[in-house]
C-alpha cells in the first residue's frame, strides 16, 4: 500500500511520509524541548498516517497508477460503482480516510484517550477541505474498496466517533492546534518543490550567537552598562513579563534580550514602525539580515525594493516569512493573532507561537476590541506553554486589570522610568488654532513637529504654513499618499530628524506615534487621548534633558478635532483633558506621566464607560466562539473590524502613466500572458501608484470611475492629487475636484 503514489511526479506514500518524518526530527532536534514528549509522539504518528488515505482507488486512478488499476480485474467495476453511487467518482478527501488505518485501541493505551482523539482529528482534518463527507459514505469506501484490496490489514471505520467537533474547550483545542499545526508545517515543507531554497526553520544562531548575543555585544562596543530594564529582562527570560519603560530608556534592547535566545516575533502597530525596527535589528545591532524578516501587507514590495537585482530572492523571502520560518519576525498583530478565532488553517500560526517568544510593543495603541483579542490570545498561548512580553511606554491600569482577571501568569509588572532627565515642559490651551507665528519663530532654529488628529486638518495646516506664510521647508505626511510617495516621505522625515544642522517643520498625523525613532526639538500637537499624547511627546526631546529651559517644548491645542470620531471614546478624551490641566505650564516628568496615565485609565472609574465595556464584552465574545466555525477570510476581516475599503489611483497619475496602467490591466486580467515575475511587477506598479479609502466614511470613494481599472480591483478617482517627487512634498489626495493646471 505504501508504495502507491502520493504525488503526480511518482513519489510514493512511503517516500513522502519519510520526508515528513525527517522534517519532524529536524524540527524536534531544535525545538523539541518546548513540547511534552507524548505530544511529540502524537505528531510523529500524525506524520506517519496522514496520507494513508491516498491508497483509495479514485486517488490512484487520478495519479494514473495503471499498474494498480489493471491488477483489480473484475473488482474494478464494483469499486468504481461505489464511488459513482456516493458522488465521488474523481476523488475523495484522503484525510477523512487515513485514520481508518490507525489502531485506535492501541493509541488510546499509549497516548491516553484525549491525545488519541487529537491525533485522529489532526489527520482527519489535515487538509482544510471545503467539503464534508457523510460517515456512511466513508464507511462504504472503507468496506468496499480498502478492505477488499487489503484484506490482511486491520482497517476500521470506528475512528469517526473520535473526531473532534466544535464543542471542545480551549485547552483541548490548543493541544489539537499544536499537533495539527506541526503536521501541516512538515507536510507543506515535504511537498514543496522549492524546499531546497525554503528551509523549514532558519537557525536562530549565527556562528553560535543569538540575537541576544548581538545586543550584548552592541552594549559592550558602546561601553554601556545594562540599565535596570535590560537586567530585569535578562533575569526573567523564562517568564511572561510586562514592562513599562520610558521612551529612550532601551526597551527595544530589553525586548531582544528577553526573547533573543530562540525564535522571536516582535509585533508593532504600524507598518512604518515595523520597517524601521526590521532595519534597526539588522543595521544597528548587526544581527544578519538573512535571519530577520518583516511581515505585513506590503512586505513583498519591501523585499523587492531591497533586492532590486533578484526578484526571485524577494519572492522566496516573502514565502519564508509567510511560513514563519525566520528566527526573528517583525510584524503586525493581525499576522499572528487571528488564531483567536480558531478557524481551520490557523493551527500553523498557533503551533509556531508555542515554541517562540512574542513581544507586544505599545499595546495601548490598539482599539479596545483588538486589545481584548490580544489578551485572549495571550491567555491561549500562555496556557499552552508559550511566552510573551508586553513592552510599552504606557500601560493603562485597565489593561492590567483584564490580564489579571483572565489569570494570565507573569512576573510582577515593573516600571522603568528615566528619572535623571526632565524632557518635557507643557503648555495646554483651549483654542481653535495653532500659534503660527510661534511655530515659524521656533522653526528658524529648531526642528518643529506638528501632529494633527485628521488628514484633512494636517493638509490644512500644511497649506496655511506653505501658502499663507510662504514658508518653504515644510512637509506633510499622512495616509492619503500613494504608496511610493508615502515611502519617500517616511524616509525623508527620518533623514530630516537625523540631520543636526537642518531646521524646519514637519506635519503629520498619528502615524508617527508608535516606535518611530525620531527626535524633534519642539512639538505642537492637537489634544488627543492620554496614551496617544504620551506617544506623541516621545517624538520630542527623546533622550535629551530639558530641565534648564524656561519655555515649553510641548504645545497642546485642544480644539476638539477628531473628538467622537478619531477618538470615539469621549469619556477617555475628557478624562485626558481633565487630568492634564494640573500639569499645565509645568515640567512633565516621567513619574508624572505615569501618574497621569494611571489617573485617566483608573479601572474603577472606567467600569461604567463604553471603553471598559467594549473590552469586557469582546473578551466574552471570544471565549464563546466555537472552533472551526469561522473561516480564515472572515477572521481576517473580523480581527481589526475593518470597514470595506476601496483601492484608488488618482486620475492625474493614471493619465500620466496611462500606457503602463493599460498594460498592467491586460496582464492582471490574463489578456496578456507573461511570466510570474512580470505579473508581480504589474501588480506592484498598480499598488505603488494607489492608496486606500474607506468605502463608507470617505465621500471621495463613492465617486470612483469603475470603467478603467475596476476589473482588477482598483479604481480611478478624479480628485486633486498633489506631490512633487523632486522636492518630496505635496498635499496628497485632497477633497477638491481635479483641474489640469493644479497638478504638479
Amino acid at each position: 500500500m505504501l508504495e502507491l503514489y502520493a504525488k503526480s511526479n511518482g513519489e510514493t506514500i512511503r517516500e513522502h511520509t519519510d520526508k515528513l518524518l525527517a522534517a519532524a526530527e529536524e524540527f524536534i532536534e531544535i525545538y523539541g524541548s518546548s513540547f511534552d514528549e507524548k505530544l511529540l509522539l502524537a505528531v510523529r504518528y500524525a506524520c506517519e498516517y496522514h496520507d494513508y488515505g491516498k491508497s483509495v482507488y479514485v486517488f490512484q486512478k487520478m495519479m494514473k497508477n495503471i499498474e494498480l488499476i489493471s491488477s483489480l480485474g473484475d473488482n474494478k467495476i464494483k469499486i468504481e460503482s461505489v464511488y459513482k453511487e456516493i458522488g465521488f467518482e474523481k476523488n475523495i478527501p484522503h484525510g477523512y480516510l487515513s485514520p481508518a488505518f490507525m489502531r485506535v485501541k492501541s493509541l488510546k493505551e499509549e497516548l491516553g484517550e484525549e491525545l488519541a482523539m487529537i491525533l485522529i482529528s489532526a489527520v482527519y482534518y489535515h487538509h482544510n477541505r471545503p467539503v464534508e463527507v457523510e460517515a456512511s459514505k466513508l464507511k462504504r469506501v472503507i468496506n468496499e474498496d480498502l478492505k477488499v484490496r487489503y484484506p490482511e490489514m486491520k482497517i476500521s471505520s470506528k475512528y469517526n466517533q473520535y473526531v473532534l467537533g466544535n464543542t471542545i474547550d480551549d485547552i483541548l483545542w490548543s493541544k489539537y492546534a499544536v499537533v495539527m499545526g506541526l503536521l501541516n508545517r512538515f507536510d507543506y515543507y515535504a511537498s514543496d518543490t522549492d524546499k531546497d531554497k525554503l528551509p523549514l526553520e532558519i537557525d536562530y544562531r549565527y556562528e553560535q550567537k543569538t540575537v541576544r548575543d548581538f545586543v550584548v555585544e552592541y552594549f559592550e562596543n558602546k561601553k554601556w552598562e545594562f540599565r535596570d530594564v535590560q537586567r530585569f529582562a535578562l533575569q526573567n527570560t523564562d517568564k511572561n513579563i510586562i514592562v513599562i519603560a520610558s521612551t529612550g530608556i532601551g526597551k527595544t534592547e530589553a525586548a531582544l534580550i528577553w526573547g533573543g535566545d530562540t525564535k522571536l516575533f516582535y509585533t508593532l502597530p504600524l507598518k512604518v514602525s515595523i520597517n524601521a525596527m526590521y532595519n534597526r535589528i539588522g543595521n544597528e545591532y548587526g544581527y544578519p539580515k538573512e535571519k530577520v524578516t518583516l511581515l505585513h501587507s506590503d512586505a513583498l514590495s519591501y523585499f523587492i525594493d531591497e533586492e532590486t537585482d533578484d526578484e526571485e530572492m524577494s519572492q522566496l523571502r516573502y514565502e519564508a516569512s509567510r511560513r514563519l520560518s525566520y528566527p526573528v519576525t517583525v510584524c503586525t498583530v493581525d499576522q499572528l493573532f487571528t488564531f483567536v478565532y480558531k478557524y481551520r488553517g490557523c493551527e500553523q500560526i498557533f503551533s509556531s507561537l508555542i515554541y517562540s517568544r512574542i513581544v507586544i510593543d505599545e499595546i495601548q495603541s490598539y482599539e479596545p476590541k483588538i486589545i481584548a483579542k490580544l489578551i485572549y490570545g495571550l491567555k491561549l498561548i500562555s496556557d499552552a506553554g508559550g511566552k510573551f512580553a508586553i513592552i510599552t511606554a504606557t500601560m493603562p491600569p485597565v489593561l492590567s486589570y483584564f490580564i489579571s482577571e483572565n489569570n494570565i501568569p507573569h512576573a510582577p509588572q515593573r516600571e522603568f522610568l528615566i528619572t535623571e532627565k526632565i524632557r518635557h515642559k507643557i503648555c495646554y490651551e483651549e483654542k481653535d488654532e495653532f500659534d503660527y507665528d510661534l511655530i515659524l519663530k521656533e522653526s528658524s532654529t529648531k526642528k518643529v513637529l506638528i501632529i494633527c488628529n485628521t488628514v484633512r486638518r494636517a493638509v490644512e495646516v500644511y497649506s496655511k504654513i506653505r501658502n499663507e506664510y510662504e514658508y518653504s521647508n515644510v512637509k506633510v505626511l499622512h495616509s492619503k499618499f500613494i504608496r511610493r510617495h508615502r515611502k519617500m516621505l517616511e524616509d525623508e522625515i527620518l533623514k530630516f530628524a537625523e540631520t543636526p544642522e537642518e531646521c524646519g517643520i514637519r506635519i503629520t498625523t498619528q502615524i508617527v506615534e508608535a516606535s518611530l525613532d525620531i527626535d524633534f526639538d519642539v512639538l505642537f500637537t492637537e489634544m488627543c487621548t492620554a496614551d496617544s499624547l504620551l506617544q506623541r511627546m516621545g517624538r520630542c526631546y527623546r533622550k535629551r534633558d530639558y530641565s534648564s529651559a524656561s519655555e515649553p517644548n510641548i504645545y497642546i491645542l485642544d480644539n476638539k478635532k477628531g473628538y467622537g470620531t478619531v477618538y470615539k471614546y469621549k469619556e477617555i478624551y475628557d478624562r485626558s483633558v481633565e487630568f492634564l490641566k494640573k500639569y499645565n505650564g509645568m515640567f512633565f516628568s516621567e513619574s508624572s506621566k505615569m501618574q497621569y496615565i494611571n489617573a485617566v485609565y483608573d479601572t474603577e472609574e472606567l467600569k461604567e464607560t463604553s471603553y471598559f465595556k467594549e473590552i469586557k464584552d469582546e473578551l466574552m465574545n471570544m471565549k464563546h466562539i466555537a472552533p472551526f466555525v469561522i473561516t480564515k477570510s472572515e477572521s481576517k476581516d473580523s480581527f481589526r473590524g475593518i470597514e470595506p475599503n476601496i483601492n484608488v489611483v488618482p486620475e492625474s497619475l493614471y493619465n500620466e502613466y496611462i500606457d503602463r496602467f493599460d498594460e498592467c490591466k491586460d496582464i492582471l486580467t490574463g489578456k496578456i500572458k507573461v511570466s510570474s515575475s512580470e505579473k508581480r511587477n504589474a501588480r506592484n506598479f498598480v499598488e505603488d501608484n494607489s492608496l486606500s479609502l474607506s468605502l463608507y466614511y470617505d465621500r471621495r470613494s463613492r465617486e470612483c470611475s469603475k470603467s478603467l481599472l475596476g476589473n482588477i480591483g482598483y479604481y480611478t478617482l478624479n480628485y486633486r492629487y498633489i506631490f512633487d517627487e523632486e522636492m518630496i512634498c505635496g498635499e496628497g489626495l485632497t477633497y477638491d475636484k481635479s483641474f489640469d493646471d493644479m497638478i504638479l
